[in-house]
C-alpha cells in the first residue's frame, strides 16, 4: 500500500450505522478526500482480489452498504455548486441543475439550495443522510406527483473497476457528447437508459459514485395541515374514493394511524402539504412554529431513552402512548420554506430508530387491507408473546419511478411503514414478523430499510422486478471482476457472478 493510501486509511476500524443495528469491521476503512484518492483506493483492492464499498452518514437501517474488504466514508467528498453549462445540450443550459458531492448531507445541501434561491422538489421526512445514499436506496418523500430522490437526479460520476472515471446519463441526457469529449477527456460519458437507471439505485455495487447532478426548483414555500380523525372515517374516505381524490389533488400527502385501538378506535392523523405564495403566510408566531411538544421530544436524546427504558418496563403502556403522540402533535397549520415543512423527525428519534418500509400499489382498497392486517398482527404480538410496537403507522404516496430496483418502478405506489424505537422489547422480532406478512400481501420491502427476510425470498424478487434481469446484466458488466459486489448485493440474488472471481 502506497503512502498515500495509508494516510488516509486506519486498519480494522468498526463502522457502525446511525440506529446501531448495522456494524462491521473492515481489513481497512478509508477516509478520501477526492477523486484521485477513489482510484488508488480501488487499483489498490483490485491488485490485492479484495472489494470495495462506501458508506454515508448511516441513516439506512439494512445491510446495503455493509463491506468486509475495504470501506471508505464519503464524508470528506461534499459541496454544491451549479453544474457547469459549458458541456450541456443547448436544451439543457437553461434549467435548474446543481452538482453535490456524494458525500454532501441533505441538511447543508438544502441549505445551501436555499441560499442560490433554489429547492428540491421532494426529500424524505429526515435530512442527515447523504445524498449518495439518499439515491441510491431509493428514498423517498410523499406526494402522489412527486419523484423519489433517484428520480431528481440528471447525471452521475463514479469511479469504475480499474480507476476508470465513469459519467453516466440517460440515452437523452444533460450532456453534449462532443463538448464533453473536448473538455473531459479522462471521464467516459456513457448515454444509456438502462445503464443510468441502473446506477441511480444500485446500493453502489457498480462503483463508487463521487458526484451526482440534481434537477431542481426556484425556492418555494409551502403550508401544512394536520386533521385527527378515527380509522373508521378514514377507511370509508379511502373506499368511497374521496381521500384518494385528496391525494392526486393536493401537492404532498401522508396519513399516520395507531396500530392499537384505545377506546375501541384507531386515531390518524392526515398531514397535508399545500405549495402556496410566499404572499399566502398566516398572521401569528404559531404558524411558522412546528408543534413544541413533538420538537422538543424528537431532538432530546434522553427523553427518548427514557421513553425506551419506560417502555421495557411497562411495554402495553404504548397503546396510549401513541394516541397522545398523535394528538400531541397536531398543529392547524404550520407555514415555511420547503425544506423545513418537508422535514418531519427530530434527530434523537432517528438515532434510536429502525423500521421496515413496504412499497404496494396506490389503490384504497388494497391500503385499507394492509392496514387492518397490521392492526390483527399487532394485538396477536401482544396476546400471545407480550410484543408492543412502540411507534405508529406512516403511509406515503409516491410517483412512479423508472429506476430499474425501485419498488415504485412504473406505478404510483404507496408506502406503509413500520417504524420502532430501537431497543424496545422485541423490536428485530417484530420487524421480522411484519415483513413476512407484508411479503404475503405483495409488499416489496423498502431497500434502505430493515429487509433480511428478504434473503429468503428471490422468487418474489424476481416477481415483482419486471427490469431484473436488465439490472443485474448491466451490474455485472460494468463490474465484471466483483470489485463492488458485498454479501447484501449477493444474498438478494442481485448477480450472476460466481463466488470466487478470478483475480487480475
Amino acid at each position: 500500500m502506497n503512502e498515500r493510501l495509508a494516510k488516509i486509511s486506519v486498519d480494522r476500524y468498526t463502522w457502525i450505522n446511525a440506529s446501531r443495528n448495522v456494524e462491521v469491521t473492515p481489513r481497512r476503512f478509508f477516509f478520501p478526500a477526492d477523486v484521485e484518492d477513489l482510484r488508488l483506493i480501488v487499483r489498490e483492492a483490485e491488485s490485492r482480489g479484495l472489494r470495495v464499498r462506501a458508506v454515508g452518514s448511516g441513516h439506512s437501517y439494512s445491510e446495503a452498504p455493509k463491506g468486509q474488504d475495504f470501506l471508505l466514508s464519503m464524508k470528506k467528498m461534499r459541496g454544491l455548486q451549479k453544474t457547469d453549462p459549458a458541456t450541456l445540450r443547448s436544451a439543457w443550459r437553461d434549467r435548474h441543475l446543481v452538482s453535490a458531492g456524494a458525500g454532501t448531507i441533505l441538511k447543508r445541501l438544502t441549505r445551501r439550495l436555499d441560499a442560490m434561491g433554489l429547492a428540491l422538489t421532494n426529500m424524505g421526512a429526515v435530512d442527515f443522510q447523504t445524498i449518495s445514499g439518499a439515491m441510491l436506496t431509493g428514498t423517498h418523500g410523499t406526494g402522489i406527483a412527486k419523484p423519489a430522490v433517484p428520480d431528481m437526479v440528471r447525471s452521475v460520476r463514479m469511479v469504475a473497476t480499474g480507476g476508470e472515471l465513469l459519467q453516466i446519463e440517460p440515452l437523452q441526457g444533460m450532456t453534449d457528447p462532443v463538448l464533453h469529449a473536448a473538455a473531459h477527456p479522462d471521464l467516459r460519458l456513457i448515454q444509456d437508459d438502462a445503464v443510468f437507471h441502473n446506477v441511480i439505485l444500485g446500493f453502489g455495487a457498480t462503483g463508487i459514485i463521487y458526484e451526482l447532478t440534481l434537477e431542481v426548483e426556484p425556492q418555494f414555500w409551502m403550508q401544512e395541515r394536520r386533521t385527527l380523525v378515527d380509522w373508521q372515517d378514514l377507511r370509508a374516505a379511502l373506499l368511497d374514493g374521496s381521500f384518494m381524490e385528496k391525494v392526486r389533488g393536493t401537492d404532498f400527502v401522508a396519513f399516520r394511524v395507531n396500530p392499537y385501538a384505545v377506546k375501541g378506535k384507531h386515531r390518524c392523523a392526515i398531514v397535508e402539504q399545500t405549495i402556496v405564495d410566499r404572499s399566502q403566510q398566516p398572521r401569528g408566531l404559531h404558524a411558522r412554529m412546528r408543534n413544541i411538544f413533538a420538537t422538543v421530544l424528537g431532538n432530546i436524546e434522553y427523553l427518548v431513552e427514557n421513553t425506551i427504558r419506560k417502555l421495557q418496563l411497562k411495554p402495553e403502556g404504548v397503546k396510549k402512548t401513541i394516541q397522545l403522540a398523535l394528538w400531541s402533535t397536531k398543529d392547524m397549520s404550520y407555514f415555511g420554506k420547503s425544506h423545513r415543512v418537508l422535514y418531519q423527525s427530530g434527530n434523537a428519534v432517528i438515532r434510536y430508530g429502525i423500521s421496515a418500509e413496504f412499497a404496494f400499489p396506490a389503490h384504497a382498497e388494497k391500503i385499507v387491507e394492509v392496514i387492518e392486517a397490521i392492526f390483527v398482527q399487532a394485538e396477536r404480538n401482544a396476546a400471545e408473546a407480550g410484543l408492543y410496537q412502540s411507534a405508529h403507522i406512516p403511509v406515503r404516496f409516491v410517483a412512479p419511478s423508472q429506476a430499474l430496483l425501485s419498488s415504485a418502478y412504473g406505478r404510483e405506489t404507496a408506502y406503509i411503514d413500520v417504524p420502532l424505537l430501537f431497543g424496545t422489547v422485541g423490536d428485530i422480532e417484530i420487524l421480522e414478523g411484519y415483513q413476512e406478512m407484508m411479503i404475503r400481501l405483495g409488499g416489496i420491502p423498502h431497500w434502505g430499510k430493515h429487509n433480511t427476510r428478504l434473503y429468503q425470498h428471490h422468487d418474489f424478487i424476481r416477481a415483482q422486478f419486471a427490469r431484473l434481469d436488465d439490472w443485474i446484466e448491466v451490474r455485472d458488466r460494468l463490474d465484471p471482476r466483483g470489485t463492488f459486489l458485498n454479501d447484501f448485493v449477493r444474498q438478494m440474488g442481485l448477480t450472476r457472478l460466481p463466488e470466487i472471481i478470478p483475480g487480475p
